[in-house]
This record gives C-alpha cells, structure tokens and sequence, in this order.
C-alpha cells in the first residue's frame, strides 16, 4: 500500500532438485533474496528438504556466482544421531565442506544453538554468520525437563545443555557482527503442543 515501508524478503526452499538455472532466475528477478537448506525432517515442515548436499552442489555454485545468501538449518536427521547432537555433527560432516568448497558463498547459519557452532562461526570467514533465537538465549533443556515435561519448551533446534546457553550469550553480546537475531517465530496450536506426540 501507499506510505508502506514493508518490504518481503523472499527465501527459495531448497530441494533435492533445485537447478542452477532457477537460482540465476530467481536473483535476476529481484525478489528472491537469499535461499533455504532445511535437511529433509529436521524441523516442522521440511519433509521436502534436501536429503543430501551432494545433490544440490550445483546450486549451490551458483548462489556462489549470482551472490545469493544460503541460509542453513544445521542439523543432520539420521537415527543414528542423538538429537542433542545434531548440530555439531552437521558442522563436521556438512557445515565446514561447503564453506571451504565456496569461499565467496555468504552462509548463514540459522539459528544455532550450540558451543560448537558458536566456535566454527566466530573462526570462520567473514562470509560466515549466524542467528540467534531468544528463547535458546533464555532457557536451555532443564527448563524442559527438570521436574517434568513442559512441552511448550520443545522446539526445534532442541533446546541444549546450559554450557551451550551461556556460549550463545556470549556470542550474542560480544559485539561480533557475524551473530544476530534470528526470531524464528513458528507458533504452534496448544493443542498440537499438549499431546502425546506434540
């Protein structure tokens, strides 16, 4: 509308078949402004995510090329991995790969939650940054588990251990650009948290 200073910022949701050529449309077309590697059931709503980053490669060089953002949801989902340590384990495996295969890629690794990926971050290159949520800045996993469940606490990137809580403090006032608000707001109906499988 008329006077509106609003302006969307609008995020391409990668997948498994996500092309060169629709990142090249997408920046040129001015309204796409960075894109989303959700790994495949890592949070709510990423059933269609990326089930391996060998296979979008290719995109990924090409946001390299046109300059687009690659926002990371930093976590792996095999059941082989405690959810606690989901986190540090995509930084090994996944994380440090594509920031050495393309250093002139801006990478921002969302919503961190962990000592680890506060260290990769502040170690990495300038093209390397990170979001932090409040709620991972005010609680950590006693407040979800200690003297019951409370499942209005449970959210995905799962709460962590309180050492890791007082390294995104840290972080957060260190006065280091490369940490910043990330809200990840992602509301959920009473009803779907107070359930037996919430």
């Amino acid at each position: 509308p008329a006077g509106s200073r609003f302006e969307p910022l609008m995020v391409l949701y990668l997948t498994d078949r996500t092309q060169p050529e629709e990142i090249r449309e997408a920046k040129a077309s001015g309204y796409v402004h960075a894109a989303k590697l959700y790994p495949a059931g890592a949070t709510t709503n990423s059933d269609s995510g990326v089930t391996s980053i060998d296979k979008i490669l290719p995109a990924i060089e090409a946001m390299a090329e046109v300059g687009m953002p690659l926002l990371i949801h930093g976590e792996v989902t095999r059941g082989d991995v405690d959810v606690f340590d989901r986190e540090k384990i995509f930084i090994d495996e996944h994380m440090r790969r594509v920031v050495e295969l393309f250093p002139t890629l801006k990478v921002v690794f969302e919503h961190i939650t962990t000592a680890d990926a506060v260290q990769f971050v502040s170690e990495a290159s300038a093209n390397v940054g990170a979001t932090i949520t409040a709620h991972h800045l005010l609680y950590n996993r006693n407040h979800m588990l200690v003297g019951g469940i409370r499942p209005h606490f449970y959210c995905l990137p799962i709460l962590k251990r309180n050492t890791h809580q007082v390294a995104l403090l840290d972080a957060a006032t260190s006065g280091n650009p490369k940490f910043f608000l990330g809200t990840d707001s992602a509301p959920h109906a009473q009803h779907a948290k107070e359930a037996a499988c919430g």
